[in-house]
């Protein structure tokens, strides 16, 4: 089941009246802006930004909001802040320690925190949710061992040998 219009209206994550400026498809919890570096509010302003959001995007932050109760957050810097790479990237933006083909690149791959919740608090929230993660398309976390303050997900395709059979690739970025 991928979540649509119902699901977000069932589960009160859609809102008419919403506190963000740009919100990602009519939440009240994330604004587009969370989801794509600066450089495409830029190049195409937030409202086609959204263009640039995988579904697989906006469900990982969405079920992560969902099953934790708690607020998520990627990027902050519209807000002050100084996290811009945590969703999609465009090829110039090459983050310190960031991989040369990263999922970023491809709108795969979302980073993640919350203020009240530690990566491994997060991602014993996913393994406690698995099946429902991995319909939506998770297949891959980063060793949370070398991500002391954020949680990576991916959606990279699955290859046999090379993902286990059940849950999650956890690879080192």
């Amino acid at each position: 089941m991928r979540w649509g219009f119902r699901f977000l209206v069932k589960t009160r994550i859609f809102a008419r009246n919403t506190m963000q400026q740009f919100p990602l498809d009519g939440s009240e919890h994330f604004d587009i802006r969370e989801f794509v570096h600066p450089a495409f509010i830029n190049a195409v302003g937030p409202a086609k930004a959204r263009w640039f959001i995988s579904d697989f995007q906006r469900d990982f932050a969405f079920l992560l909001r969902l099953k934790t109760g708690v607020p998520i957050f990627a990027n902050d810097y519209f807000r002050g802040g100084k996290l811009v790479g945590r969703g999609t990237r465009p090829r110039s933006y090459k983050p310190k320690g960031g991989g040369e083909f990263s999922q970023h690149y491809l709108s795969n791959a979302l980073d993640v925190s919350a203020r009240s919740l530690n990566p491994r608090q997060i991602m014993q929230v996913i393994m406690d949710n698995a099946a429902e993660f991995e319909e939506i398309g998770l297949t891959t976390i980063e060793n949370i061992e070398m991500t002391p303050t954020w949680l990576h997900g991916d959606c990279r395709p699955k290859i046999e040998g090379w993902h286990p059979k059940t849950g999650f690739l956890i690879v080192n970025p």
